[in-house]
């Protein structure tokens, strides 16, 4: 087995395919808008629809990983977004990028499938997560990096060379996936067979303690999602922002989720996973209801907004992480498909909160309402499961 100090680089850079491939053009969205003559909700399309390849793609590709192996999904994965990326390079329409976006996105959900499942190959309880905190936590310096980096290539270059740099970095992870990651798969070799490895996702289902911690991480990622897609509309238009200032925000909101996983790491071995998924929710509602309330006094300034974010984002990840863990912790056996379950709902909550953005008005007060509500939602399941005692006590 290769070194855990080449293991952790290697699936955190694998596990950021998806959000480093949404965070880095996000200040560029005005901007397609113009260069490609489309609507601002034709470009937050790009949004969802790679949301939607992503949960596709990885419902697709769990079986494969349980069957095949973890390394051959990895390796295609990160062909095809290679590929991708270029194509999103040379779109002259919105229709051509949307389709670049979708094929990006199937191709993205490969990386943190593989990292999910190979962490549940090594890790089990609550080893796992604290290591699903940790990866997370390294994972969030994305949303810092990302924007930041985005709106100075986007300024300096234009939106188009972002996908270059998309092109790069899947260059590197391929190289470092060839060359150092083990197979990890040790059920591979009793697996079932390929045609039936699809039937497992009736199991998953089938069990209403894991069907219940996806509908609550699909909820609370909806949250976020909603924020990514519109921040860029509420920070640029709305509060009349650059679009390089904008980029500094993602470092707001990356270190707030890097305090939550942080903190969920450090709390593995102390509380229960209930415990972890009522505080983050319970905590996302009470910020959001301070949000909304302070509308009704004084009008919602940009830095207030940030305020909320970081916090929000902080007890988010607390909720996500234990959420996350204990559906990974049912079926050992198929960590790939039940990795591909969690990171469909996870990329599909995309989907929802991007459409969910696109229809609300641009406010932050439209905003703290849309993210307490669904806050609130993750907290009455957690509830349910306390008192079902589905994750013990």
């Amino acid at each position: 087995m290769m070194s855990s100090r080449l293991l952790m680089p290697i699936l955190c850079l694998l596990a950021a395919l998806g959000i480093f491939s949404t965070s880095l053009y996000l200040p560029s969205l005005p901007a397609i808008g113009k260069s490609l003559s489309a609507s601002p909700e034709s470009v937050q399309l790009t949004l969802a629809i790679f949301f939607l390849g992503s949960s596709l793609g990885s419902l697709m590709l769990g079986p494969f990983s349980d069957h095949m192996g973890r390394l051959v999904v990895a390796k295609v994965g990160l062909i095809l977004f290679i590929i991708s990326s270029l194509w999103c390079a040379h779109a002259d329409t919105i229709s051509s990028l949307l389709l670049g976006r979708f094929l990006q996105g199937i191709a993205a959900s490969s990386g943190p499938l593989v990292a999910r499942a190979v962490g549940r190959d090594l890790y089990e309880g609550a080893n796992f997560t604290k290591f699903s905190a940790t990866l997370m936590m390294v994972i969030s310096i994305s949303p810092a990096i990302a924007p930041t980096l985005g709106g100075i290539i986007e300024f300096y270059f234009g939106w188009e060379k972002n996908f270059y740099f998309l092109m790069l970095f899947g260059i590197i992870t391929a190289l470092m996936v060839w060359i150092w990651l083990p197979e990890t798969n040790g059920y591979r070799p009793t697996s079932l067979s390929f045609s039936s490895a699809f039937n497992n996702y009736l199991t998953l289902l089938k069990n209403p303690a894991y069907a219940w911690l996806c509908l609550g991480i699909g909820l609370q990622l909806g949250a976020l999602f909603c924020y990514v897609s519109m921040s860029p509309y509420i920070f640029i238009s709305f509060f009349g922002w650059s679009t390089q200032a904008y980029g500094y925000v993602g470092i707001s909101t990356a270190f707030g989720n890097m305090a939550g996983f942080a903190f969920g790491r450090h709390m593995a071995h102390r509380i229960t996973l209930n415990q972890g998924i009522l505080i983050g929710s319970f905590l996302c509602v009470f910020l959001s209801f301070i949000l909304v309330g302070s509308a009704f006094i004084f009008p919602i300034t940009s830095m207030l907004l940030i305020i909320y974010v970081f916090c929000f984002f902080c007890m988010q990840a607390l909720s996500v992480v234990n959420m996350s863990a204990a559906a990974m912790n049912f079926f050992p056996q198929m960590a790939g498909t039940s990795s591909a379950m969690v990171g469909a709902v996870q990329i599909g909550a995309g989907v929802f909160g991007s459409l969910l953005a696109s229809r609300l008005p641009v406010s932050p007060f439209a905003l703290g309402v849309a993210m307490g509500g669904l806050s609130l939602a993750t907290f009455i399941i957690g509830l349910f499961f306390q008192q079902k005692k589905w994750l013990g006590r």
